[in-house]
């Protein structure tokens, strides 16, 4: 008789003729029993079906019992057998069981996961110039390697799917110092590190000679990206450091000032730093971390395009990324004076003085042509004019007040003749309905204008 069919038959039963605590006892052994039926007396029935219907005449009901109990006797030991073997070397099963069963026997010991050696990057980070920082060789293994993932980004370095490190990971200095020098920190602008406490460093082995073995090679930067422990603890020390009001560490991503995607070192400390994800300028322009990310970015498809050169992205995305990113003017630094002659000069000279920068008068900005309603997917243009040769920069607020990062919203273009500039960008497909805000802001000399338009996205 059929496991399952008796064991029904017998829960049935006896649950109908008890009462109170009884049947709750009767359902927990129908619970265990059904798990045991899944792991045993499955293959008893399978085996007894296929018998029963293909071998009805030729196969009595005792002999039916014996063969079944034989086939799942069999299949079990074949199962352990699976199991034991998967963690050592693979041994072909022993000789086959009637072909009924052969099918699902096989199936089941496909389909348990066998453990295969975890595919490491093994990363020299040497603090010696001369040795590149490059992917490893990968050692065969008999096993396949998983599928690559997306491209990935220097963004959020603290929860990187793969932050597990080479085995030749060294925490601390291993960059080379930023070459450009650093601006006065007055000139420092909201969202933008201390230049004292992260000046950045370089990876050495990133030069423009070598931006297409590294950089520009599709998931190189997993290769080098340090561990989650290593940025975590460095992370909340630097907190300290900086002094921050806001103590919780989910506020801030501890970034590579120098990304890897631009040639900044890895591990450096001096290159890394806790960057809020939430800052604006005085006027509401954001330049929080993930405003960094698109830049740093944009900036990696240029150098990979031979837009711009591996030198001028690092200079652009250093300390004073968001005076970069949004085209402000650093301000020139005070005049150092000079040494006085020890031989007088036979006559007296008066010095020259550069006369104060002369202000714009009335600088302002109209946003002139916007669509009132832009579906989702769907490409988008903004006009506005202001003064010729001004420097404006745009940014739209999505109802959801998620900040756009779409790259055709992310270029710092100048007025024409007409004093007109524009942008078209990309709607997202998962962008929320609603109200969105649209905000450009241009710069002349002193001068400064912004104008805003709201437009709906359906």
């Amino acid at each position: 008789m059929p496991v399952a069919r008796w064991g029904w038959e017998w829960l049935r039963t006896n649950y109908a003729s008890t009462r109170g605590w009884g049947r709750a006892v009767i359902v927990g052994a129908g619970i265990v029993g059904a798990l045991m039926y899944l792991d045993t007396g499955l293959w008893f029935d399978v085996a007894y079906w296929v018998l029963a219907r293909f071998a009805p005449d030729r196969v009595g009901r005792l002999a039916r019992n014996g063969i079944s109990i034989g086939v799942a006797v069999a299949v079990i030991v074949a199962l352990a057998s699976g199991e034991a073997t998967a963690t050592m070397q693979p041994k072909q099963s022993a000789a086959p069981i009637a072909a009924a069963t052969a099918t699902a026997t096989q199936t089941l010991v496909a389909a348990k996961p066998a453990q295969t050696s975890a595919e490491t990057s093994t990363t020299a980070l040497s603090a010696a110039p001369s040795v590149a920082l490059v992917a490893p060789t990968a050692t065969p293994i008999p096993t396949p390697s998983p599928s690559p993932g997306p491209t990935p980004v220097d963004g959020d370095d603290e929860t990187w799917p793969s932050a597990a490190p080479g085995t030749s990971f060294i925490p601390g200095p291993t960059g080379a110092p930023v070459p450009t020098g650093s601006v006065s920190a007055a000139d420092r602008l909201p969202g933008e590190p201390d230049p004292t406490l992260t000046p950045g460093a370089l990876n050495p082995g990133v030069t423009q000679s070598t931006i297409k073995s590294t950089i520009c090679v599709s998931g190189w930067t997993a290769t080098i990206r340090p561990p989650s422990e290593y940025t975590t603890d460095l992370k909340i020390e630097q907190m300290s450091e900086y002094d921050y009001t806001d103590t919780s560490t989910a506020a801030y991503e501890e970034d590579h000032l120098i990304s890897l995607e631009l040639g900044g070192s890895p591990t450096d400390p001096r290159n890394l730093w806790p960057e809020p994800y939430t800052a604006s300028l005085a006027d509401g322009r954001p330049t929080g971390a993930h405003i960094k990310d698109g830049f740093e970015t944009k900036l990696k498809s240029e150098v990979c395009g031979g837009t711009i050169s591996l030198v001028q992205a690092q200079v652009e995305i250093g300390d004073h990324w968001v005076h970069a990113f949004y085209g402000i003017a650093i301000a020139a630094p005070s005049a150092t004076p000079m040494p006085v002659s020890a031989t007088p000069t036979p006559t007296a000279t008066t010095a020259s003085v550069a006369p104060p920068p002369v202000p714009v008068a009335s600088l302002s900005v109209q946003i002139t042509s916007l669509p009132a309603s832009i579906n989702h997917g769907a490409n988008a243009t903004m006009v506005a004019l202001t003064s010729p040769g001004a420097t404006c920069s745009a940014s739209v607020t999505y109802a959801s007040g998620t900040v756009s990062t779409a790259a055709g919203l992310q270029t710092h273009p100048l007025a024409d003749s007409a004093g007109s500039v524009s942008w078209t960008w990309k709607v997202g497909t998962s962008t929320k309905p609603g109200t969105s805000t649209a905000t450009v802001t241009c710069m002349l000399g002193d001068g400064t204008a912004s104008d805003t338009l709201d437009f709906q996205v359906t």
